[in-house]
């Protein structure tokens, strides 16, 4: 019982609702003859509040009134009684049932018009339709046409739309503007729905005279006769190809990340797809007012209309699909959760067929408040000024809001009972008043004004508005102004995505390389006035191309994500930071007061990346090296302190990275002779500016030589000897370090086919591959060939590769190993305990020994830190059976601690320094001279 109480209670609410928008005076009274309700008209009639006449009977009103004869359906006299006396009325009962309980609503009519009243009143309201007429004349589209469609009366905007003059469209057909573009259905349905004296409203592609096209959405308004009939059609059209070209454009854009832009949008937007055996899917559905409906993409996807709504709106809503999916253009009306919803519909083709269905939802309950007995020249005015899509506002000569129609109120979250003493200019956003001011004043004046302004929704949302400002004039004085605004919000919206996109980094959200510039240009000119110095950041993050290459591309952008969000979480209020693109960003301190400052900025920066980073199950550690260059020391322009910070970025590199340093003028002179060193590695390779160098491998109890590691060096034409460590890093960096590695190759087999026809003892030559070469796919099937080229075993040709090498891809790592062992290619670890790698690598890898690196054998002894660490690598190799060869060998006493510990494979300058291929030679030959 109580669940049907509170429906009654529910369902009496929506029957108040509707009642509160006629125009017709109506009271609902209960079986008793007790007063239950009036409406708005009815108080204005009777000059009375509802509230106040709930619950006393019906006779306070109407004395003569008899519940026992009710005047059902038809209409009776009765004599009404207000404040000012009694007066002739016309009275018909509707019965009324809610729920278990019936009502009479009462429509009440008035007998007698009042004289002169009514005729200054008529008299007021032409002269204001009149007024509104001329100003919307100059902004509206307007056509008159009689119960066949013959065009009696266009407007001067009608004319310059269709580029017919007014004479070429009297007493003509309105099918001259037909483009052909809708199917006849299209019409049929609008003129049965006009012609039964309802309002029709629908975008329409018209044909201009001279062929070109042009869409306008279109509201036709019947006008009745006194029998009911429609004698004449009222159209109002509003231009609206830009938008549907927009709309277009806009599609367009939004395919790249549709969803995240159309859930902003005020009303709804869906999409639907037709599955295999016909049915129409739902596939998206997004925008405010599907969440308010609860009808978006998580209630709808993948569902029919059939799935998500009741039988009768599904089988209309499915039988208007299945017409589009046919490539016709379809719009409708549906009521749905106490709103009226009005749907637009479009099909996409692919090619000659219909792919999808893109469609709009747009909130129209508002519009259908509209009244139905007013006489003819109140109906036209109540369709200018209530259908318009536009804002129109009446407003004193002092910008008080005198009028505003249903468009204002709903697209500002107006009242017009709260807004009478207020004025539009107050509502115009604080940038944009003394524009608005301006134009109020020229208008006052009596000049036409246009211009855009964006206004403050009442919920705090920003709208943007093209307004025009129109003077009311009255006996040759401007009274008033009549404003008409153009909803041009999406079009901003567009706008201003564009322009964030094109300062901002897509995937950081940080400003990209042209925002940063900007930003660093404005800030230059502040500096300059305010003789203020400036600092600029170049941060680098270090090794990071080997996460990419390690764990690939989506690791790396989701650590760049992280990287930005805590470099933003640390940067002083003030300051900017960009993403320069790949791992690079750039920080701008507008204001610093000395570079001791600026570097403990930078300090900040490389402490917060120390702790570690957690994606996807990996915990990633990241270092970063920082350049620095300041304003005005360093730099007066944007390229110059740019290009000295990048100078300062390299140089800390150089510096092993993960530090900072301020630029200097020595740094250009290093910077210079990089770039020359690059030039000329490059020209050694063509030159022949290489050559080999050997250091033999020993056996520590019988001093014979056992293998040896081939060693490069350039001979510079300029600088002599260079050694490695000054350009094997630059020859990484630049991609050279392939046929540099390559070059090796060929040398050491030429030489050992030299030995070999010399007569000369043979034994292994090792040779370095750096990472990038030995991952690449083709790296053994190269091996294979240049020992078939030369004609050698492979067994005198060993490996050593870096443990990083491990670290890549495995499969690719284990099927290179494989091949090179097929040929007898032994492979070391070399510098081993200086990498990340670990004996699981060595084991599951099967390799054939590690060279332990020098800084484990310096100053070793049995007391020193490294001693339990190198015998640990020691009898951890023996236990896998691999050789094991210490490397830089130098005093006697770490030799004895290496016999020791069974480790008498060695190599170190106690037993020789790397030698060009003549002096090696020669040891080969005679072995070596030790004292």
């Amino acid at each position: 019982m109580e669940n049907n109480s509170v429906k009654e209670c529910e369902y009496f609410d929506q029957i108040q609702t509707i009642f509160a928008h006629s125009s017709d005076c109506l009271i609902v009274i209960d079986e008793e003859g007790t007063i239950i309700y009036l409406n708005t008209s009815a108080e204005r009639f009777f000059k009375v509040m509802s509230i106040k006449m709930e619950g006393r009977p019906i006779q306070k009103l109407i004395p003569g009134f008899d519940q026992e004869n009710i005047p059902h359906s038809t209409m009776s006299r009765f004599t009404g009684v207000n404040g000012k006396g009694e007066f002739p009325i016309q009275v018909m009962a509707n019965p009324l049932q809610v729920g278990s309980k019936w009502y009479d609503v009462l429509r009440i009519k008035c007998v007698e018009e009042k004289g002169n009243d009514t005729i200054q009143e008529l008299v007021s309201v032409n002269k204001e339709l009149a007024d509104l007429k001329w100003a919307l004349d100059e902004s509206s589209i307007i056509a008159i046409t009689d119960q066949s469609g013959i065009i009696q009366a266009v407007n001067k905007k009608f004319c310059e739309l269709s580029k017919y003059k007014e004479e070429e469209l009297l007493g003509k057909d309105h099918k001259i503007l037909n483009s052909g573009y809708h199917p006849k259905s299209f019409f049929r349905d609008m003129w049965k729905t006009i012609g039964s004296g309802q309002v029709w409203r629908g975008e329409i592609l018209n044909k201009t005279k001279i062929g070109t096209l042009y869409w306008v959405h279109t509201t036709i308004v019947p006008i009745l006769n006194e029998k009911g009939k429609p004698y004449r059609y009222i159209s109002f059209r509003v231009d609206i190809t830009e938008r549907k070209q927009m709309e277009t454009a806009l599609r367009d854009s939004l395919r790249k990340d549709f969803n995240q832009t159309v859930k902003n949008l005020e009303n709804g937007i869906f999409k639907m797809i037709q599955d295999e055996r016909g049915n129409c899917v739902y596939v998206m559905a997004e925008g405010k007012l599907m969440e308010e409906l609860g009808i978006g993409t998580g209630k709808l996807e993948g569902r029919t209309p059939f799935d998500a709504f009741p039988e009768h709106i599904a089988s209309y809503k499915n039988k208007k699909y299945k017409k589009a999916f046919q490539g016709n253009h379809i719009s409708y009306e549906v009521q749905l959760s106490g709103r009226l919803l009005y749907v637009d519909v479009s099909p996409i083709r692919q090619g000659e067929t219909v792919a999808e269905l893109v469609g709009s939802v747009h909130d129209v309950t508002e519009l259908r408040s509209t009244q139905k007995q007013l006489q003819e020249n109140k109906s036209l005015y109540q369709s200018l000024f209530k259908h318009s899509q536009d804002v129109v506002f009446s407003l004193d000569a002092k910008g008080v809001i005198q009028q505003m129609n249903p468009a204002a109120e709903m697209k500002l979250g107006l009242l017009f009972e709260k807004t009478q003493t207020k004025s539009l200019l107050d509502m115009i956003a604080p940038k944009d008043q003394a524009l608005g001011h301006g134009c109020f004043k020229k208008t006052l004046r009596g000049e036409l004004q246009n211009f855009d302004a964006e206004v403050r929704h009442l919920n705090g949302d920003r709208v943007y508005f093209n307004f025009t400002f129109l003077p009311i004039i009255v006996d040759q004085q401007v009274a008033g102004i009549y404003s008409i605004g153009k909803d041009i919000s999406e079009r901003i919206k567009v706008q201003e995505l564009n322009e964030y996109l094109a300062h901002h980094d897509e995937l950081t959200k940080l400003l990209n390389r042209r925002g940063f510039e900007a930003v660093l240009k404005n800030s230059l000119v502040h500096a300059e006035k305010n003789q203020k110095c400036l600092a600029v950041m170049y941060i680098d993050l270090d090794r990071f191309k080997n996460i990419n290459d390690t764990l690939g591309h989506f690791i790396g952008d989701c650590l760049l994500e992280q990287i930005a969000v805590r470099l933003s979480g640390s940067i002083r209020e003030g300051t900017y930071i960009a993403r320069m693109g790949g791992d690079e960003f750039m920080v701008l301190c507008p204001e610093i007061k000395s570079n001791e400052e600026t570097i403990q900025f930078a300090n900040e920066y490389l402490n917060r990346l120390k702790e570690p980073f957690f994606i996807k199950g990996h915990e990633l550690y990241v270092t970063a090296s920082i350049g620095i260059s300041t304003f005005p020391s360093d730099g007066l322009n944007v390229g110059d302190l740019m290009r000295r910070a990048d100078v300062a970025l390299y140089r800390a590199k150089d510096l092993g990275r993960n530090n900072c340093q301020i630029y200097s003028s020595s740094m250009d002179a290093t910077s210079y002779q990089s770039f020359f060193m690059e030039r000329d590695l490059r020209k050694a390779l063509i030159h022949d500016e290489f050559t080999a160098y050997f250091q033999p491998r020993v056996d520590a109890r019988t001093n014979k030589i056992i293998s040896a590691e081939a060693l490069i060096r350039w001979k510079h034409p300029k600088y002599g000897l260079v050694p490695p460590s000054e350009f094997i890093p630059l020859a990484e960096e630049t991609g050279l370090i392939i046929p540099i590695g390559e070059w090796m190759k060929k040398r050491v087999c030429e030489l050992l086919v030299k030995w070999r026809e010399e007569g000369i003892p043979l034994v292994p030559i090792s040779i370095n591959v750096s990472p990038q070469r030995f991952l690449q796919s083709d790296f053994a099937t190269c091996v294979r060939q240049i020992l078939e080229k030369y004609d050698l075993n492979g067994s005198l040709l060993e490996i050593e590769i870096t443990e990083n090498s491990l670290m890549r891809t495995e499969e690719y790592v284990e099927q290179t190993i494989e091949e090179l062992k097929e040929l007898g290619v032994k492979i070391y670890i070399d510098d081993f305990g200086t990498g990340y790698s670990s004996f699981a690598y060595l084991k599951s890898f099967k390799l054939d020994g590690i060279k332990i690196d020098r800084s484990f054998i310096k100053d070793i002894s049995s007391e020193s830190e490294n001693a339990s660490i190198t015998s640990a690598m020691i009898n951890l190799a023996k236990h896998l059976k691999m050789d094991v060869i210490a490397e830089g060998v130098e005093t006697v006493e770490e030799l004895n601690f290496l016999k020791e510990h069974n480790c008498h494979h060695v190599q170190g300058y106690l037993f020789a320094k790397p030698s060009p291929a003549e002096e090696f030679q020669a040891l080969l030959a005679e072995g070596l001279n030790l004292k």
